[in-house]
């Protein structure tokens, strides 16, 4: 499936076939990740994560019954925050009836509940996973090193001299691939969603 934003209409409408297994699973590549990021950058162990991932994807699965896109209704993004949320809040109530202690401070599924219109931590995390598909899709049309230096400066945080020395590259260099893959980026994304933040 070629547009990033695709998943709004024609794989959720796909997605209703529950034999369709191969729809489940670009689904789960395409958003797995981020689910498991959120849920682990809200404090919710590894395996912990995992299991609120599957919950959030049946949760899906029975909501897809009658289901009829409408964008004015609200963002996908929005839906897979309040899935991911109520999937941390039932983890939560399950592990407190079975007495299991959680850090209420590492596993701020209250913060996240009440962040629900300002969840800056939800935010960063679409943002991210709106870049890493964007990398990907463009990576074919870069070198390697290119690809490199910009992984290694903009989302690695390295400075332009860090970079350009551990690839053995030129500043110049640096700052030519951070400008040609971000303008590629922001175009790729422009293409599949130009309404969407980046």
């Amino acid at each position: 499936m070629s547009g990033f934003d695709s998943t709004r209409a024609t794989l959720l409408l796909r997605l209703r076939d529950r034999t369709d297994k191969l729809s489940w699973q670009e689904f789960h590549e395409r958003y797995g990740e981020l689910l498991l990021r959120y849920a682990r950058r809200r404090g919710a162990k590894a395996e912990d994560a995992e299991d609120i991932v599957q919950e959030v994807e049946m949760s899906l699965l029975s909501a897809l019954d009658g289901f009829e896109y409408d964008a004015s209704k609200g963002r996908f993004r929005a839906y897979l925050r309040t899935a991911v949320v109520r999937a941390m809040g039932r983890k939560a109530k399950k592990d407190e009836r079975q007495g299991e202690n959680m850090d209420p401070v590492a596993f701020d599924y209250l913060a996240a509940v009440k962040d629900s219109n300002n969840d800056e931590k939800w935010e960063q995390e679409w943002r991210m996973h709106r870049l890493r598909w964007a990398l990907r899709e463009i990576a074919p049309e870069f070198e390697p090193q290119t690809l490199e230096a910009f992984k290694l400066h903009v989302l690695g945080g390295k400075t332009v001299d860090e970079t350009a020395e551990a690839l053995d590259l030129s500043k110049a260099s640096v700052y030519q691939a951070k400008s040609r893959v971000l303008k590629r980026v922001k175009s790729r994304l422009d293409e599949v969603d130009p309404d969407e933040d980046m």
